[in-house]
Parts: C-alpha cells; structure tokens; sequence
C-alpha cells in the first residue's frame, strides 16, 4: 500500500491539474541520482492559499515515509518544515528579504512515529508525536492515520482518515482532520493559530469533480472570510487539456489545464555531478544531531546557520560554552560527541571580488540613500529611501525603477513608473553601496571622477562567519555607518522596537559628512562583539518586525583604521581606501542572527561548516522564455544539495495568475524564471561540472478570458461543508482516536525529510 503518493501534489493540484512528471534531458547514468530523484510539480492556485494547511499536513506526512516503515517499530523523523511551508516561501514580502540564511537554514520538525499493519487486510495505522519550535515557542502535535485503499485511477483519493491536533503548553492551537473516501475528501482545520479552513470535493470521475471551501484571506488586513465554488474537467471540446473554473463571489474565472501553457516556477533544485550523475553537496555540510539536556533527548540540526534543536531553546541558556548539553553525531557510522558554543550575535567576514558596471547592466540593486535633485523622468523619486536601481550599459546611465517600503507586516517593494534617470554625475564623489542578489549579496560602486561608464568597477563580496575567539579573528574594529551602541540598543528594546539601534549620529550616515564624533569603535573576542564593553546581544523575538524582522545588521566594519584625510566633501572621516576586506555584525532572535558551532570531544577542535557559495551563471539569450533576464550574468548561491539560490523574482495576482507589481495587495512573490532540467554550470571551488534540474515545482495556470468557450459549470449549492462535530483529539485519552503516550526513542532519526537512512 503506498498512501504517500498523494501527499505532495495537494488536493489544489489534483483537482486542477493532476501530477506530471517534469521533463528531463538526456545525462549520463540511466540510473543515476540525476535520473531517479523524484520531481514534484504541483498546480497553484488562489484555492491552494485556502487549504495551505492541508498541503503542508499531507507533504510532512509524505517526509516521514509511513507507507515504508510498516512494523518496524517507533522511529524518529526529521521532517524539513521549509520545504513544505510553500505559502511562506511565496509570501511578497519575501522578495526583498535579504537575510543571509534566512532560505537555506533547515527548521527541522522531530517526529516519533509508529506504523502498524496485522495484516493485508486491515487498515495500516500510523501514530505520530511532533514538536515544534519556532521563536522559542514550543508546540507539541498529533496525529492519527489510518489508511486501507491506495489512491489511483478509481477512487481517486484512495480511502483514509488523518486527525491532528497541536497544542502550546496545554492550550490547542490547530484541531483539523482529512477525510478521503474514495471520490470524496473533506476538509476541516479550526483554532487559534488555525487558517479555519473547510474542503468537501467530490470526484465524478478521474478526471473531472467539483468543490466548495471556505477560508481566510489573509492577504488583506485584517483577514477577510472567502469562499470558492470549482469545478474542473479534462474534456472540453474547446480545450483538449480541459478547463479549471473558480468563483469567489466577486471573480468568475476559467483557466485552461494545459501544462504546454502554463507558467512554471522552481522552488528547489537538485544539483548534480555532469560526468556521472551523482548528488553534489558541499563538502562539510550541515548534519543533524542529538542534544541531551537535563535528561531530555532533542533532535535538532547543525550546519553554517547555526544549531537548532526542536523542543529546546537555546536562546534560553545563555552565551558561552553550554553546560550540561551532549551532542551526538546522528550521521551513520560515527559516534562523535560535541560540546556547544553560542553568542547571540554574530560577525561575518566580506572578502572582495571585483567585475565591472557592464556586467551589472539590467540587473536591480538595492540602493539606501538621498537621491533628492539627481534624477529626472519622475519627480515622485526624491528624498531618502532604500531604491531600486539598475545601470543601462547602452544609455550609459543609472535609472531607478522601484522602492522599497517596509511596515509591521514586512517588507515590499513597489514598482516606479516612470522610471527615473540618474544624473550622470550624481555619484562622482560618494560610491554607491547596496545589494544585488543576483552578485550574491552586498557590492560597491566606488566614485569617479567623470560620469559612470561600462568599465567602472563594480565590487562584490563573498562571506565567511567569524567565530568569537578564534585565531583569525580581528579583535578591534571600527564604524561610520549603521553602528549599533550600548544605549541605542536599550533605547531599542525599551521603545519596542521602534527607534534604530544605531548610534552616534551613525544611522544610514553615508549621505552625510560625518565628524570623528560620528563613529564607533569595538573590541571583539570570546565573548562577540563589544561596544565600551558592553554587550550587544538581542534575542527578543517581539522587537523583530519591519525594517527589523530579520534582526539587526550594522552597517560595514574595518579592523583598519578609518580614512581622515582624502575623504569626499570635506568630511573628517571615511571608509578605508580600497579595502580587500570588511566586516558586519547582526543580532536576532533567529539561529542566523548567532554564532553557534561545535567543539569536538575528542580533541577540542572546532566542527567546520562550509559557507555558501557563488556560482557563475549566463541566463540563455532567449527573450520569449527569460524576458528581461535574457543574457544576463547572474551569480547563484550554492548552499548544498536542494539548495541552489539566487533567481530573481517578480509578482503575480493570484486571482487570475497575470503579472502585477509587488506592491499590490494580496501579490504573490515567486521567481523570474525557471532553470530547465539539464542546465549547466560548474562549482567553482572544486571546477566540478554541475546538471540541474527541479526538485519541486510549481505551475499557474493559463486564463481562459471571461470563459469564452468553456462550458464547465459550478457546483450547485448542495454541496455541503464537513463540520466541527466531526473533529477528533488524538492527546485525548477519552476521544476514541487516543494514540497513546509518546514513547522515548534515543535512536539516530530513521528518515530525514523522505530520506530513509
């Protein structure tokens, strides 16, 4: 029996479209990792928003592997909460994040799980235990499943019953269960900290059904209830791939079911070895691991972002070398133990690569500063704010096309139109500093002295984290801009989050002449970094929110001295000339805001993670399939294997699927492009020759306009939705889906997000 087949494609996917496999170009190795990884694919839809919960459900159940660990005992998995979060990853406020790490830390979820069958015929039973932590709130989840048909062709859906619950120190958060019976699902989810979301769907057929769902719409403020009537069927005479049809109430919309027509966007891509097929992961990579704390057993995982363990809050235990805490190695074959070292923030090491203003052309950067009186086309573009700008090598100018604008909910950027022209001797004495996702994060344009042109520098740089202590670390370092102070961070925490935590007149001070009064000095050695020897360590997760949700970066450090003479506009102070190398600091309440790292038993040494890495990479000169990215020079980032980064994005109206500026309420952020399977590139660091292809995709369906010729109709009214009566508690030792006390399992984890070890 393998009931794991419908987790991924989500019922969004299989009432609209159905799962197909993806194409793949012919590579050496028919049997290959290349050629066996599964891909999914599934359809997305303003639905999916709807029952995002229950994809998420069906997905972590597919991570755990129920169906191939059958009588064997209670097990432990890790389950990847990132991989199958796909509303959080389309979330518009994500499309200018910027946070190092913030995509590629791995959130494992720890489960204990127990599947059982006496016999082919009864029903396979699978109970499971969860923990999740998130901010150092800890919820504990579970989950009964029975399952006693297959899907397939007939019944579709296949026949089972999955219940949960998930509850925070006694309080229920989320209370839901999937229904499945044959042509039959059913939906509910209620709580707190629940979507509240109700499915019934019905299959006439294979290939044709129709439904009904009522949800939240939590892309408006505040959330709004919505429903949708739909139907769907792969017969229209019109349409020989079939039609969608949805209806809120307000849109009637129809959209044909052709993949050839379709948008398809990747949200994780494997990478492999072009000689022979195999699997390229970094050479240290992250490795999950269990804490013993206080007699309790915690499995968490370690890599470049840190060490995070569910169920147990570091946060909570102070800086320094963890007392008390034990850490095993889970990685097959080995038992090496390690000791934990934490400080709350963390320094990270820019080292300087160089290109030039020609390879930028086309390519948005994020620019801060005043750009009042330098530009023309738009007289709306003026004053300080964080732009978005882009250097057109044929016009041989600078020329803005948006703004980024951050509030309590995140951050957005907005398109500018017109656009605006950089004066061409606007930046002839201060550089231009910002990021470029597609550089792979910060770069400088310094000034010239004539106008901008195709050859002028452009500075880019690659990071490496600091660890407090170690032999190459710098011990003092200095700041003009964006500098965090002992009593700018107190007023900070203070005042909620809502005044900067820099201080001595340095915030955002580049678009000024700053004075030697307007810097500030550090020390920085086994205890982090140090202002008049005052720590600068924030881990309150409630101050994170706007500009600062993803905590607190300084500006630019240098464990050189800064410049005092040479410096443009007269002023007292500048950046060192011509730095190799510089550094920056943040704090946060997120594992990627710290400095965490393992400390070897056996002979004191420290574990060693390997950094993200730049991957060279030339967009195909194909302007129907890339657009504007056609021939552009990006620069990805390789954080191992099913973690490859750097695509630019843009928005889409998850109404009707068409384009729309990110600045539109309810947008939906998601990549520019797609990489097709069978791009190439090669890993710089090794000069290992790399073919990619999706791991997990997605597809919007193309707009049939007002339905002209489809015929597919509603469902009527006599559909009716599952009720609150029919939710169970499986914690409940009086509900009769009771799956019994949690049992302790110390063995290293069975399945890590779908991998059986």
């Amino acid at each position: 029996m393998n009931i794991t087949s419908i987790s991924r494609p989500a019922v969004a996917a299989v009432m609209a479209f159905g799962i197909l496999p993806l194409s793949v170009h012919a590579v050496p190795g028919l049997n290959s990792a290349y050629m066996t990884d599964a891909q999914h694919v599934f359809v997305q839809d303003a639905t999916s928003d709807g029952i995002s919960n229950l994809n998420m459900v069906l997905c972590i159940m597919d991570a755990m592997k129920p169906a191939a660990m059958v009588n064997q005992g209670d097990y432990v998995a890790l389950v990847d909460k990132g991989k199958c979060d796909n509303k959080g990853q389309s979330s518009a406020s994500n499309s200018t994040a910027g946070s190092s790490g913030a995509t590629a830390a791995p959130d494992y979820m720890t489960a204990v799980v127990n599947v059982t069958r006496v016999s082919n015929n009864d029903p396979m039973v699978a109970r499971i235990w969860m923990s999740l932590t998130e901010e150092g709130h800890t919820a504990d989840i579970y989950v009964r499943l029975t399952a006693t048909v297959s899907p397939g062709d007939a019944p579709p859906y296949g026949t089972f019953r999955l219940d949960y619950i998930g509850k925070a120190s006694g309080t229920t958060m989320f209370n839901g269960f999937i229904d499945a019976n044959g042509a039959n699902v059913s939906y509910l989810e209620t709580g707190n900290n629940s979507s509240d979301n109700k499915l019934t769907l019905i299959a006439d057929s294979a290939t044709s059904g129709s439904g009904t769902m009522a949800a939240m719409d939590f892309t408006l403020n505040p959330p709004v209830p919505v429903s949708f009537d739909f139907a769907y069927d792969a017969s229209e005479t019109n349409f020989p791939s079939g039609v969608f049809r949805r209806n809120d109430g307000v849109h009637d919309v129809c959209f044909d079911r052709s993949k050839a027509h379709a948008h398809k966007s990747v949200w994780r891509y494997g990478t492999y070895n072009g000689n022979d097929g195999t699997r390229v992961d970094q050479a240290y990579p992250g490795f999950p691991v269990q804490g013993s704390y206080n007699g309790s057993h915690y499995f968490g995982f370690a890599s470049y972002w840190g060490v995070h363990f569910q169920g147990l809050d570091l946060n909570s235990l102070g800086d320094g070398t963890v007392a008390g805490l034990v850490i095993t190695d889970q990685r097959p074959g080995t038992t090496e133990t390690y000791s934990l070292a934490k400080n709350s923030g963390k320094l990270t090491k820019w080292t300087h690569n160089a290109t030039t203003l020609t390879a930028l052309d086309g390519i948005p950067f994020s620019f801060w500063g005043d750009i009042s009186g330098i530009t023309t086309g738009n007289g709306s573009v003026t004053g300080p704010g964080n732009w978005q700008m882009q250097w057109d090598d044929a016009q041989q100018h600078f020329i803005v096309i948006g703004q980024q604008n951050c509030s309590s909910s995140g951050c957005v950027l907005n398109t500018i139109s017109p656009i605006a022209t950089v004066d061409a001797n606007a930046f002839d004495v201060l550089p231009i500093m910002g990021w470029a996702d597609a550089l792979g994060g910060n770069i400088t344009i310094p000034p010239t002295s004539a106008p901008h042109a195709s050859a002028d520098a452009v500075n880019y740089y690659t990071q490496s984290d600091v660890i407090p202590g170690s032999a190459a670390a710098p011990t003092a370092l200095h700041c003009l801009n964006n500098c965090p102070t002992a009593a700018a961070i107190a007023a900070f925490v203070s005042n909620s989050g809502s005044t900067p935590p820099f201080g001595n007149g340095t915030a955002t001070q580049w678009i000024t002449a700053p004075s030697l009064a307007n810097t500030v000095d550090y020390s920085f050695g086994s205890t982090g970094l140090t202002e008049s020897t005052a720590g600068l360590a924030v881990t309150d997760s409630t101050l994170f929110t706007g500009m600062y949700q993803n905590g607190i970066m300084s500006g630019r450090m240098y464990d050189v001295a800064l410049s005092t003479t040479g410096c443009p506009n007269g002023a007292a102070v500048c950046e060192p000339s011509n730095p190799t190398s510089y550094y920056t600091w943040q704090t946060g309440a997120r594992q990627w805001n710290q400095s965490m790292w393992l400390i070897k038993d056996s002979d004191s040494s420290v574990v060693s993670f390997d950094p993200p890495e730049g991957i060279a990479y030339t967009v195909p000169n194909d302007s129907a399939t890339y657009g504007s990215w056609a021939n552009k020079a990006l620069r990805l980032q390789f954080n191992g294997f099913g973690n490859l980064h750097g695509i630019p994005g843009s928005c889409v109206n998850p109404t009707d699927n068409s384009p729309v500026d990110c600045g539109t309420a309810g947008a939906r952020y998601v990549p520019a492009f797609a990489l097709a399977d069978g791009t190439t590139m090669t890993l710089t660091s090794s000069n290992t020759p790399l073919i990619v292809k999706a791991l997990d995709a997605e597809l919007r369906l193309a707009e049939i306009p007002s339905c002209s010729g489809a015929t597919l109709t509603l469902p009527s009214s006599s559909l009716t939705l599952p009720s609150l009566s029919d939710v169970h508690d499986p914690s409940s030792l009086s509900d009769a889906y009771y799956i019994g006390t949690k049992p302790t399992v110390t063995a290293a984890p069975k399945v890590i997000h779908g991998a059986i070890q």
